[in-house]
Parts: C-alpha cells; structure tokens; sequence
C-alpha cells in the first residue's frame, strides 16, 4: 500500500519552493558543524566524541582478527537491512522527484547504489589509483527495501507526506527532529528493525545541506536515529548507465550530486565512521590541542575536507595537503583519502571505502560485543546487529503470503538481466513481487558452472562478474523458494 499523506499548514524542515538553481555552494555535511552545535551547548560532548571515534580502530581491529579467523561468517549480518524512505514534500518537489513513478525508480536506484558502494561491486572503482587499490575496502553490509511496516501491513519502502504553507525559518539544527514528528512530519519507524532514511529540503541557516546523521552513539532516542538527506539527492540519475532506467524522476538531480553518493556518505556515519580529516578545523593531528583525526589507521592525516573533482597530482596516489609533512616525514605517500565515500568530493569523484573504514562499519553488525579490548562501549561493536536480523521485514507482499506459489511466469517477468549481450559482468534485477531468492548460478553450454552468486534476504540487485571467462552463449539460473528459472545471456 503506497501511503503519500497531506498536511496543510505545517510547520516542517521543507521549503515550498523546489531549490533555487543558483544555489551557489551545496555543504556536503551537517556532521562537524552538528557536532560544533553540540559541544557549544554540553561541555562534555568534545570527551563523549573523542572516546567513540578513539574506539573506531579498535572495533576494526577486532572485526579483522574474526575475519582472519574465519569467524565473521558466524557473528556478522545474515540479512540485508530494511530501509524506509520517509519523504517529505511540497507538490512541486513531488513533481521534481517525478512523481510516483520516479520516487519509484528513485528508492529502487538507491538501493542498488548503496548495494555496490558497500559490497565492492561499484563499476567506477576502476577509477581507483594504483597506490590504493590494495586499500579497497568490502563492508558486507546489504540493503533492501522494507516490505513489511511496523503494523504487519504490505510496504513500498517508502511513504511521501506532501506539505503546502511551511512557515518554518528555524536554521539550527534542532529544527531537523521536525521531519521526524508524527504531527509535524513522519514519525521513525522501530529503529532496532528499520534504517530510517528521511528525504526533505532543508530550509534557513541549513539551505543547501545536503545530508546529517544521527547516529546510535550520538545518544539518538528511538524517534530521532537516522538519516535526513536533501529530498532530491535520492537515488541515481537513469541516464549514467548503472542502474537501470526508471519510469520517471530523470531529471531533478543537484548536480553534481547525482549519483546516490549522499545516502553512500551518511550511512558511513551511520554505522560510526567519521570524514577522514578528522572534523578539526582545518588542523592537522600532531597540531596541539586541536589537531584530530578520524581514528583510523590506513587514512593519511588530512588538513580538511575535499570539494569537486580534484585532478591528481600524486604518482599512482591522489592529492596532498597542508598534513602532508610532520618534521622530515612525508605523511601522504599516497596522496590523501579524497577518493573516499566519507570526503566531500562530487558524487562522480568518490570510489571506495578504505580496508579500516569497511572493518569499522561492519564490526557494527557482529553479534554484539561484551567488551572489545582498547575499545569504549561508545560506539560499541554490534550496536546495528539488530537491523540485519529481520528478514521477514524484506518479502513483498505477495500471493505467496497466502500460501499460494507465483507461477513460472511470474518468476520469469519478475526479472531483468542486463546488459545483454555483456562484456563482463551482468547486473540482475529482482521486482518486489519476486519470491525469496536462493542462488544465481552461471552455466555454459556443457552444462559447467561458471559463476555463481548466494541470494541474501531482501536484496533485490545483484552484479555477477564474468571476467577472465571466455566468450559465447551462458545460461543464467535463478532457484527460487519456489521455483526456477533460466536465462541466456551472450558473452562478447
């Protein structure tokens, strides 16, 4: 059930006019100004921020020695974590979103986007540089839209509240637990089962914001953890050649934020890592007193934040900066982390998480952690176990719910497979009324595997690689709970 609301006369974050384009300047984040608000109100925020991200490298550390043991299989996510978009509207920027056909298309590509950021799979890490594709970071982490909402009823993953007559002109960010009231905006949904994602346009001293997190350890209640993003920077533009094309919403985009990198970029914050630069000021973490860092290891000590698309300037590396010198010892051999889901680079600029930043992440989804050596219970190691242990949470409504199996066809149209022919990798999308899936499997034409791909619950996009296998005529099989189907896909 697709719910999109009304509410006139609101007081809400939303603007009523879709975002000037002469916007001249889009601030990327709202962590570190956030966080400057904080410490200015409560004096012992600045020790409760530098305990967590003290704890970061520790969490890492602890989730690299299970995976070295081979016990992260055990203790990690078995499924993928339910996302509800919660978008908040006027009727021109629904219009600008497409509609509900490109809210659509909008939630579907975000998910893919996010997918591939935190699974290795995104195509433009061919972009990365020499010196640091060692570092080139595979969170685990999976994300799906939740199909089922708090009250047991069918879900599209998302729901739209359109707002006419906003008068708010508050620009502190206090004003952002609006978008997240029932009465004023759209109330969180469990946040131990849902990762709330809200979408609205920022408006005041926060104009041109693009995204702020309220993390777990930031002391979020269970209305406020999540993440609010600017209305517009939901999802990946159809016409980029990575996702498939929509029914709507191709236009809209802030360029050059265009590319889903926001949501990238946020959840990174959500699951407790920090902008590689440290959130300092502009100092570098040997400067006295206000140099920091952001706690992990395989990060070069960075100035500040990156805007644009910087042209590189180190051999196999990225950029310098101010840091890049601590008494006769170069400090950025490789250049700084500017290439990083988590620096402020243009969307079509940033590549990879590094190997520290995936760790760190992922250790937020081990089974939960009694006590991690060198490490605080801020920011504590499992903290989002819960959102990965619900997939019941991911399963579209179907007939199946019913008890009554979905016929061939229906497997069949419930699948898109592209491109075809390929030159080596084959993307696959899942419709929402598939049935769970169990395996993808990749034959050629004497019947032996080739490739093959584990179905994990609620994910609903999937890249199969194809390198290194020769070309001609495969056979893409997908077991489903119940039943299977079989594709043919050329090789070229």
């Amino acid at each position: 059930m697709k719910k999109i609301l009304l509410l006139l006369g609101g007081s809400v974050l939303l603007h009523t006019a879709v975002l000037a384009q002469t916007q001249p300047h889009y601030n990327r984040c709202g962590m570190q100004a956030y966080h400057n608000e904080m410490m200015a109100q409560d004096p012992s925020y600045a020790a409760k921020l530098a305990a967590q991200r003290n704890s970061l490298q520790a969490a890492a550390d602890y989730y690299m020695q299970l995976e070295r043991s081979g016990e992260t299989e055990r203790t990690t996510a078995v499924s993928a974590v339910p996302i509800i978009f919660h978008i908040l509207v006027d009727s021109a920027q629904f219009n600008l979103l497409g509609g509900t056909a490109g809210i659509i298309q909008r939630c579907d590509s975000q998910i893919a986007v996010l997918n591939r950021d935190y699974n290795r799979q995104n195509p433009d890490s061919t972009k990365i540089p020499s010196s640091w594709k060692s570092l080139y970071g595979n969170v685990g982490i999976h994300f799906g839209l939740a199909r089922i909402d708090p009250s047991g009823n069918c879900s599209p993953g998302y729901e739209v509240k359109i707002i006419s007559g906003s008068t708010t002109t508050d620009g502190g960010f206090s004003s952002i637990n609006q978008v997240k009231s029932a009465s004023t905006g759209l109330a969180a949904w469990d946040v131990s089962k849902y990762y709330n994602v809200w979408c609205t346009n920022f408006l005041g001293g926060l104009n041109g914001l693009l995204g702020i997190t309220q993390p777990k350890s930031d002391g979020a209640t269970s209305t406020k953890m999540g993440v609010v993003i600017l209305f517009n920077t939901l999802g990946c533009t159809a016409q980029d050649g990575v996702v498939p094309p929509g029914t709507g919403g191709t236009a809209g985009w802030p360029f050059p934020y265009n590319l889903g990198r926001t949501l990238t970029h946020e959840t990174g914050h959500f699951f407790e890592i920090w902008h590689p630069w440290g959130d300092d000021g502009g100092a570098c973490p040997w400067t006295p007193s206000t140099g920091g860092d952001d706690g992990l290891s395989d990060t070069p000590p960075e100035a500040d934040n990156v805007y644009g698309n910087p042209t590189y300037t180190v051999p196999g590396g990225t950029i310098t900066d101010a840091c890049m010198d601590s008494s006769t010892v170069n400090m950025q051999p490789i250049g700084i982390a500017c290439l990083s889901y988590m620096d402020y680079t243009d969307d079509d600029a940033m590549y990879m998480f590094t190997t520290m930043q995936a760790a760190a992440m992922a250790s937020m989804v081990l089974v939960p952690a009694t006590g991690v050596t060198g490490a605080t219970q801020i920011g504590t190691v499992g903290e989002n176990y819960n959102l990965t242990q619900n997939p019941s949470l991911l399963v579209a409504c179907t007939s199946t719910s019913t008890g009554v199996a979905p016929s061939p066809t229906e497997l069949n149209s419930s699948l898109s497979v592209y491109p075809n022919p390929t030159n080596g990798a084959v993307n696959v999308s899942i419709n929402s009324q598939a049935e769970i899936l169990n395996n993808i499997t990749v034959f050629n034409l004497l019947g032996q595997q080739v490739a093959a791909v584990k179905g994990v619950p609620g994910l609903d996009y999937y890249t199969l690689s194809l390198s290194g296998v020769s070309k001609g005529i495969y056979f893409v099989k997908f077991d489903f709970a119940s039943g299977s189907v079989t594709r043919k896909i050329v090789l070229q």
